[in-house]
C-alpha cells in the first residue's frame, strides 16, 4: 500500500523587523534636503527682490501706509487660515504636489503684481497668494521628518530655516537696484522668472517623501486600530501630539516670538528714524547684521539640540534673543545696537531649528505636515496681533516701554518653557503610543497562533509517521 502523503509545512521564519522601501541613505537625504532648500532660497530671493517695490507701487496707485498694511494684514490671515488645512493635505496627498502648488502659486503672484489696475487688484492678488503658499513650511518640514533620523533632524531643519532667510538678505537690494534702473516691471519680471526656475528645480529634482503605498499603509492601520476618540484618526484634536501641554507650550513660544518681533519692529523703525536720527543705512546694517547673523546659525548651529537636547537650545536661544529687546530700550550707539542685533539673531537661530524639530519629535508620522501647519498659524496669527497691539499700547506708552513689553512677553515664555517642557524622548517613552500597542498584542497573537498550528501539525505528522 502506497502511504498517504502528507503537505510539507515548510519552515517557520520569524521576522525580527519590517524593511521599508522609503528609507534613504545619508547622501540621498542630503541630496533631497538642499535641493528642496536650493527651491526655497530661490523662491524667497524673488520676494526678497519685490519687497521693497510694494509701496513704491501703492503710492503710484495713491495708496500709502494704510493699504500697505492692510496687503500685510491679508497675506498673514491667508496663512494662519490656510496652513493647518495644506498641511493635512501634505499629510493625506504627499509633500511634492503642495509644494509645487505653492511654487506655481508665487509664480503666477508675480506676474499679476505686474498686470494689477489697482490697489484692490493688487492686495486680492497678495491674499490668494498668501493662502496657496502657506502649504510650503508644513510641507518642507514634512519632508525633513520624513526622510531624516530624529538625532540628526535639527541639523536639517536648520538648513530649510536658513534658507528662507538667505532671499531676504540680498533680495531688496538688488530689486531696489532694479527699479532705480528699469522700472516697476523688471522686479517684478525678473522675480517671476527666479520663481519658475524653482518650481522646475522642484518638479525634476524633489521627489515625493510620502508615496502612495506609505500613505495606504498608515491609512489601513488607523482604521483597525480602534480609539476611545470618535474616528480620531480624522480629527483635528485627535492629530495634536501629546502630551498637549508641551506642544500647547511650543506653540506659546513661536507665537510671542513672532508676535514680540512684529509688535516692536513698527515703533522701532520710527525709533531709530526720529529719536536717534540714524540714517537709512545705519538702519539696513543693524537689520543685515540680524538677518545675516540667523542665517548663519541656522545653517551653522541648528544642529546644535541634535546633541544637547532640545529644551536647552530652546531656553538658550530665547535668553539671547531677548538681547534685541533689551538693547533698544537701554542703547543709543549705532556700533552697540549692530553687534546686539547680530548676537539676538544668533539666539533666533538657535532657538527656531531646535523648537521645530521638538514639535516634529512628537508628532506622529501621519500628522507632521498638519501640525507644522498649526505651527505656522501661529507665527500668522502672531504677525498678525503684533502690529494691531503696538498701536494701541504705543499710545499709553514711551517707545522704549514697548521694547521692554517685548521683554517681559519672550521672558514669560521662557519661564513656561522651563517648567513645562520636557525631552522629546522623555515624552515617547512616557505617552501612551496606541497604535504600536495594538500592533504589538496583534504581533503576538498572530505569533502564538502560528506556533499553536506548528506544533499540531507536528504532532500529526510524527503520529502518522509512526503509525
Amino acid at each position: 500500500m502506497i502511504p498517504k502523503r502528507h503537505p510539507v509545512l515548510g519552515e517557520l521564519v520569524v521576522a525580527t523587523h519590517i524593511s521599508d522601501a522609503t528609507t534613504y541613505s545619508p547622501q540621498r537625504i542630503r541630496t533631497i534636503i538642499l535641493l528642496l532648500a536650493g527651491s526655497v532660497a530661490l523662491l524667497m530671493t524673488g520676494f526678497g527682490i519685490i519687497m521693497p517695490i510694494f509701496a513704491r507701487r501703492l503710492g503710484e496707485f495713491g495708496d500709502g501706509v494704510g493699504a500697505l498694511g492692510m496687503m500685510t494684514m491679508v497675506f498673514a490671515l491667508s496663512q494662519l487660515i490656510f496652513a493647518p488645512v495644506l498641511g493635512g493635505m501634505a499629510d493625506r496627498y504627499g509633500r511634492r504636489p503642495i509644494i509645487l502648488l505653492a511654487l506655481v502659486a508665487v509664480t503666477a503672484s508675480y506676474i499679476g503684481y505686474i498686470f494689477a489696475p489697482n490697489t484692490t487688484v493688487f492686495i486680492a492678488i497678495r491674499g490668494i497668494a498668501g493662502g496657496m503658499t502657506a502649504g510650503l513650511f508644513p510641507a518642507a518640514m514634512g519632508v525633513v521628518a520624513d526622510v531624516v533620523p530624529e538625532d540628526r533632524r535639527a541639523r536639517w531643519v536648520g538648513v530649510i530655516m536658513g534658507s528662507y532667510a538667505v532671499g531676504m538678505i540680498f533680495g531688496p537690494a538688488l530689486g531696489g537696484f532694479l527699479y532705480d534702473g528699469w522700472g516697476y516691471a523688471a522686479p517684478f519680471t525678473l522675480s517671476a522668472i527666479v520663481a519658475f526656475s524653482a518650481l522646475i528645480a522642484a518638479i525634476f529634482l524633489v521627489p515625493e517623501t510620502r508615496p502612495p503605498q506609505v500613505r495606504r499603509r498608515e491609512a489601513l492601520r488607523a482604521k483597525r486600530t480602534v480609539r476611545a476618540e470618535v474616528q480620531a484618526e480624522e480629527s483635528l484634536w485627535s492629530s495634536l501630539p501629546r502630551p498637549l501641554t508641551i506642544f500647547g507650550t511650543l506653540l506659546f513660544i513661536d507665537f510671542v516670538g513672532s508676535f514680540a518681533f512684529a509688535f516692536v519692529e513698527p515703533q522701532m523703525i520710527f525709533f531709530m528714524y526720529d529719536e536717534l536720527a540714524w540714517t537709512t543705512v545705519q538702519f539696513g546694517i543693524v537689520v543685515g547684521a540680524y538677518g545675516i547673523a540667523m542665517v548663519f546659525g541656522q545653517l551653522v548651529l541648528g544642529q546644535l539640540s541634535d546633541r544637547w537636547g532640545r529644551k536647552p537650545l530652546v531656553m538658550i536661544g530665547l535668553v539671547v534673543s531677548m538681547s534685541l529687546y533689551v538693547g533698544m530700550a537701554m542703547l543709543n550707539s549705532f556700533v552697540g545696537m549692530a553687534v546686539i542685533a547680530a548676537i539676538s539673531g544668533l539666539g533666533q537661530a538657535l532657538y527656531s531649528p531646535a523648537l521645530s524639530a521638538f514639535v516634529l519629535d512628537i508628532t506622529t508620522d501621519d500628522h507632521r505636515s498638519r501640525v507644522m501647519g498649526l505651527k505656522e498659524s501661529s507665527l500668522a496669527l502672531g504677525g498678525v496681533l503684533g502690529p494691531l497691539s503696538v498701536a494701541i499700547v504705543a499710545r499709553w506708552t514711551t517707545p522704549r516701554g514697548v521694547f521692554w513689553i517685548a521683554f517681559w512677553l519672550v521672558g514669560l515664555s521662557f519661564l513656561l518653557g522651563l517648567i513645562l517642557l520636557k525631552e522629546p524622548k522623555r515624552v515617547q517613552r512616557e505617552s501612551t503610543n496606541v497604535q504600536d500597542e495594538v500592533s504589538a498584542r496583534r504581533s503576538m497573537a498572530a505569533q502564538a497562533s502560528l506556533r499553536g498550528i506548528v506544533m499540531r501539525a507536528t504532532f500529526v505528522r510524527e503520529q502518522r509517521q509512526v503509525g
